[in-house]
């Protein structure tokens, strides 16, 4: 069973060491590494070059916009299952594939979620909080998550697995929505039916704070703008919805 890992770079020769040996010290054997690379002017090619392995493979962004980016990186994906390692985050230890690969297999999933750890931006072993479910280990119903994801709970796309073929059910993310359309995607992965969702109590990423939606007020702006839109597509009761999502956020940090 091959995992694709999907990293999207963009002048990030300060993180893109760290993450390509994040990937290339996975004991897991069947790994593709696909980058999409944005025309980036600094060393982060010459970097990739340095690590890469035969299970990298590099290719240049025609459009625009990270989650263009991802879809590209979708589209070339060969793996069964597919994840997201962003240029800045890591793997919390060489196990993780291991780990997500097995529970595919035994489990027959189609989507698993699990644990993150938000570090400094500096330095990823320094960690500031966590992002946890507090569930059972274990597969989760399609109504409990939905019920879970209308009262503001919505798990960090980087540690969301997915099997490759549910792409075609439920298409790649949204280039209408340029900040918030992981938490569409995210929706449409957890409410569509006939899938087998399974929750795994452990942490896999490291993922850098500051990321885009936290950059500035305007950015901030968009976000709850974008979120809101998406939970009136979704017939949420939008208002109390968006107030829960950002209160759940609270608890992360104490």
């Amino acid at each position: 069973m091959q995992v694709s890992l999907i990293t999207c770079t963009n002048n990030s020769e300060k993180t893109i060491k760290n993450c390509c040996l994040s990937v290339y010290s996975q004991t897991y054997n069947n790994i593709e590494h696909i980058v999409i690379d944005k025309n980036s002017q600094d060393q982060t090619i010459s970097i990739i070059k340095q690590y890469k392995n035969k299970k990298t493979k590099v290719h240049y962004q025609k459009g625009f916009g990270i989650y263009n980016a991802l879809n590209e990186g979708m589209r070339f994906c060969n793996g069964n299952i597919i994840g997201i390692l962003h240029s800045d985050d890591e793997f919390v230890d060489n196990e993780i594939i291991s780990n997500v690969a097995s529970k595919f297999k035994e489990k027959n999933l189609d989507i698993l979620f699990s644990n993150i750890y938000y570090t400094k931006k500096k330095n990823t072993n320094n960690i500031i909080r966590d992002w946890k479910s507090n569930f059972e280990e274990g597969v989760q119903s399609n109504d409990f998550l939905n019920k879970k994801i209308i009262n503001g709970w919505m798990p960090p796309h980087p540690g969301i697995f997915f099997k490759r073929d549910i792409l075609s059910k439920i298409g790649y993310f949204d280039e209408n929505f340029k900040i918030s359309s992981d938490y569409d995607f995210i929706i449409r992965l957890f409410k569509e039916k006939n899938v087998k969702i399974f929750f795994l109590d452990k942490y896999t990423i490291k993922m850098r704070v500051g990321g885009v939606s936290n950059k500035n007020i305007k950015n901030i702006l968009i976000k709850m703008s974008e979120d809101f839109k998406i939970m009136r597509k979704f017939k949420f009761s939008a208002i109390k919805t968006l107030l829960l999502k950002n209160l759940s956020k609270v608890k992360q940090f104490f």
